[in-house]
């Protein structure tokens, strides 16, 4: 008959067909279902994370307002005395480590007597009976320190001599600060 189909139509091929022919798989992703408790989680997160806020902030507020009511700790002269010495001690042996390491030949070792020199004289600055004009001296030096040796590679002569007269002019203060009563 003219209307019939070919014999083995409709069962399996024997062989599979050539690798670029085969049809995409047939995926289908089945239908989400909502998840209520997820929601549920959802918002006993932000509902504690908004009394988190609400705590943080109030303890903030409270912690500043009686802060303002305290006074600033008292240091006794004897103290004030030995932390501005131990900063000028400090400053000094800092100060000798860049000088001689700066006037040598190896620039690695000039770098990191600069960058040890940056972080003795922070240290020493953090004791809180250092009164504030000789720590904010001490914090000036460190940064020149700093700035020098970050432009070490990368600066112009210009702005290498800038920073170069910036450590000169900071060294000077830190100096007078140490000969007036520091050591």
């Amino acid at each position: 008959m003219a209307g019939d189909l070919p014999s083995g139509f409709g069962e399996r091929p024997t062989a599979p067909p050539p690798a670029g022919n085969w049809p995409p798989p047939n995926l289908e992703h089945p239908v989400s279902r909502p998840r209520p408790w997820l929601a549920i989680v959802v918002a006993a997160t932000a509902a504690v994370a908004v009394a988190a806020l609400v705590v943080a902030l109030t303890r903030s507020t409270d912690s500043h307002s009686s802060g303002a009511t305290t006074t600033a700790p008292t240091h006794t002269p004897a103290e004030i005395a030995a932390a501005q010495q131990q900063l000028c001690d400090t400053y000094k042996l800092a100060a000798r480590s860049v000088e001689v390491e700066t006037n040598g030949t190896d620039k690695a070792l000039a770098r990191i007597a600069l960058s040890n020199a940056a972080g003795m004289i922070d240290d020493a600055a953090r004791d809180p009976a250092i009164e504030a004009k000789h720590r904010d001296t001490a914090r000036a030096l460190a940064a020149a320190y700093r700035t020098s040796n970050a432009l070490g590679s990368v600066a112009t002569d210009a702005e290498y001599r800038t920073a170069l007269d910036d450590i000169v002019a900071k060294d000077a203060a830190m100096r007078q600060a140490c000969s007036n009563g520091g050591g």
